[in-house]
């Protein structure tokens, strides 16, 4: 029973290895640091794909600069949008990612023009063709 008990010990640590040696997040911005949005201005990220998900969007502002942050799938619907003041941020789990193509985009709502930067992190899977 104890040798049963070490096999399947030893089977799960080399699979959780192996998974996790398998994916890795890297930041992508979309827009330039420091970046001077006028009233109504917006950048987009290109969109992803199956061995480089999207699985967050960041846009960083000062906090009384009034933004919006959303993922857009190819059919131009926007999806999970979030608004408000301050560093706005979605996650996304890889069940939520995965089965649909999107791109960041994010948006100065103000009237006035302010500094920020969006950004968003991508899944890469090193075993995927």
């Amino acid at each position: 029973m104890k040798r049963r008990f070490v096999v399947v010990a030893a089977a799960a640590a080399c699979a959780a290895a192996v998974l996790g040696s398998a994916r890795a997040a890297s930041v992508y911005g979309y827009s330039a640091a420091g970046e001077w949005f006028s009233p109504g201005e917006a950048y987009s990220g290109p969109y992803d794909h199956a061995c480089g998900p999207w699985v967050s969007n960041h846009f960083s502002k000062a906090e009384g600069a009034w933004g919006l942050i959303t993922f857009i799938d190819p059919n131009g619907n926007w999806r999970r949008t979030k608004q408000g003041g301050g560093w706005l941020r979605d996650y996304l789990s890889a069940g939520e990612s995965s089965g649909w193509r999107k791109k960041p985009h994010c948006k100065n709502n103000a009237w006035v023009p302010y500094q920020g930067g969006c950004f968003g992190m991508r899944e890469s899977f090193s075993n995927c063709v």
